[in-house]
């Protein structure tokens, strides 16, 4: 697909676009369409513009590169894992694997003697003569492929495996069409089939977990990252348990990380005299980067919160000035509690009204560069402003501006319950959740006590 923009001509390579969408195409490899059910594979971006678009090809491809690399070099590797490559080695002989009478047809007989000529093979190449060989199992002398295909042949039905477990529970999970949250859960159960192959659901045990741990671990991830991506892993056992399966055990549940928590890295926050250089650094650059970052200064919003607001989150022209930080279809929240009516004042009114004043005609959305209707890229925006804030000489992240705006409430005496409410931070009580909550003038009395001064 290519796109004009005046003289300059973008091409995108494999897609093409129908009515407002732009769709991704690509060739499976003529040597591995076997292994597929179809020889193209095509995937709906929806709506996106053409920087989105070439971002989700560029991961497509190098998705689907690896995992064409993986089969080339071993069948075994791909993620869809052993049975997916065991059912297309019995197709090579007609051998239409789940049946009944599966393993009494002929085809299979021509499967059982390759087999057999391979096994004997492998045997002789050990120095092995007739009698040991058969005292020899299939396991022996059979590589994972071909024995994997063995049992196969033999299972009138198939067992659940563990990506049609994913696959149900982002179907029916209410956020399936967040991208952000099924990546993120396509990205854990990934990294467990990594290690444990696509086994069937009822295979999964501890040891497995534990496998998983131990090579997450060694390969430096913190155990933090472990535990969180271990949640993602354990929601769909649940979802599968609940749906499917209310005797299948959850390996996940009440499993012990060795070490946890101690390779944790702390938060600094940041320093009165640090705020108030970032400030000044901000008015003085004066671009929306910059008002994004002081947005983040005196809400203590999450960085993705205030990346993925629409123009009409923001509301300037009211006896007390705020953000309305809600849910939209192309930025979720964490949690109910995050939505939230925060105040404005201090460095984050500044921001605001800087966006406000520069809006573009057509504009919708409140940092553009970072959203569209399909997505909010709060994780580019993080790598950029860090980037920008360590370069002036303050070593910290976004992120811990968040931490810093919660001691600096604390510093003034303001209590939990009314920090959770401008933080967003989800009740610990029950009774913090009665009634309507706090209104946006004792809100905005508190963020007045630590608001930055102008620089």
């Amino acid at each position: 697909m290519f796109k004009a923009f005046g003289p300059l001509l973008v091409t995108i390579k494999n897609t093409y676009q129908r009515g407002d969408s732009i769709y991704y195409q690509r060739a499976i490899p003529r040597a591995l369409r076997g292994r597929y059910t179809s020889s193209l594979i095509k995937i709906n971006l929806g709506p996106v513009d053409i920087p989105t678009a070439a971002r989700r090809v560029a991961a497509l491809n190098k998705e689907f590169e690896a995992e064409w690399s993986g089969l080339l070099a071993a069948p075994e590797s791909s993620p869809q894992a052993l049975r997916v490559h065991a059912a297309a080695l019995l197709q090579t002989f007609g051998v239409i694997p789940g049946t009944a009478d599966a393993a009494a047809s002929i085809e299979a007989e021509h499967f059982l003697g390759a087999l057999e000529d391979k096994a004997h093979a492998h045997a002789i190449a050990l120095g092995l003569d007739d009698a040991a060989y058969q005292e020899l199992t299939p396991a022996e002398v059979l590589p994972p492929l071909e024995l994997a295909a063995l049992k196969l042949l033999h299972a009138h039905t198939l067992p659940p495996i563990l990506s049609e477990a994913l696959e149900l529970h982002l179907r029916i999970h209410k956020k399936r069409d967040d991208l952000k949250f099924t990546t993120y859960q396509r990205r854990a159960w990934a990294a467990l089939l990594a290690v444990t192959g696509d086994k069937a659901v009822k295979d999964l045990s501890r040891d497995d977990v534990r496998s998983y741990i131990e090579k997450a671990l060694a390969g430096g991830s913190k155990t933090t990252t472990v535990r969180r991506l271990m949640g993602a892993m354990r929601a769909v056992l649940t979802t599968w348990r609940i749906e499917k399966d209310p005797q299948q055990a959850n390996p996940f549940e009440n499993i012990a990380i060795a070490g946890e928590g101690d390779d944790r890295e702390e938060r600094n926050p940041y320093s009165a005299a640090d705020l108030s250089k970032l400030y000044a650094e901000c008015v003085k650059k004066d671009d929306s980067a910059r008002w994004l970052i002081a947005l983040c200064a005196d809400t203590g919003a999450r960085l993705a919160e205030l990346t993925g607001m629409a123009l009409a989150d923001i509301h300037i022209d009211t006896p007390t000035p705020y953000i309305d930080i809600k849910p939209h279809p192309w930025r979720s929240l964490k949690n109910k509690a995050s939505a939230r009516k925060v105040p404005l004042v201090g460095a984050a009114l500044w921001g605001a009204q800087r966006v406000v004043a520069t809006v573009a005609p057509g504009q919708r959305f409140a940092f553009p560069q970072y959203t569209t209707a399909t997505e909010c890229n709060a994780t580019s925006a993080s790598a950029t402003l860090v980037s920008w804030i360590r370069r002036r000489g303050i070593d910290h992240v976004i992120h811990e501006l968040r931490h810093t705006m919660a001691d600096r409430l604390r510093d003034v005496s303001c209590s939990k319950e009314i920090r959770y409410a401008i933080d967003g931070h989800a009740a610990q009580d029950v009774g913090d959740t009665y009634g309507n909550g706090h209104g946006l003038k004792a809100l905005a009395g508190w963020l007045d006590k630590v608001a930055l001064p102008p620089p």
